[in-house]
């Protein structure tokens, strides 16, 4: 797997290649890591090179979500495949992060929400 990050104004766009799967997680969310140390807090995951996501994979995401939202950031996904959205909606992750359909969609919600959060 590789995670390519782009950045879009303020909106970091990491992109995962391959299978975000056990033996791939703890890279993603190495990655995730050196972004918030630098202090990066708006974060898109475009799943579009995303090919398959198990129960390792959704972790990394929800670690990567929690992790931002304690520092006050926002984590939002887009471009999810059939089977990576039928594995948010069973563990009802669909309910705490975030998703989007397209990346420009996504990009505009993590602005919103970021304004959001910044008002009283």
């Amino acid at each position: 797997m590789d995670v390519k990050i782009e950045m879009f104004n303020e909106v970091v766009v990491l992109v995962p290649v391959g299978n975000l799967v056990a033996s791939t997680a703890e890279f993603f969310k190495s990655q995730v890591a050196k972004l918030l140390e630098k202090r990066f807090l708006l974060l898109l995951i475009d799943m579009s090179k995303t090919d398959f996501m198990d129960s390792s994979g959704l972790g990394a995401c929800m670690a990567a979500h929690k992790s931002i939202a304690e520092q006050g950031g926002v984590l939002v996904c887009c471009n999810l495949n059939d089977t990576i959205t039928k594995v948010f909606k069973i563990t009802r992750a669909i309910n705490k992060i975030n998703t989007t359909e397209g990346r420009q969609e996504g990009i505009k919600m993590v602005q919103d929400l970021a304004i959001a959060r910044r008002e009283p």
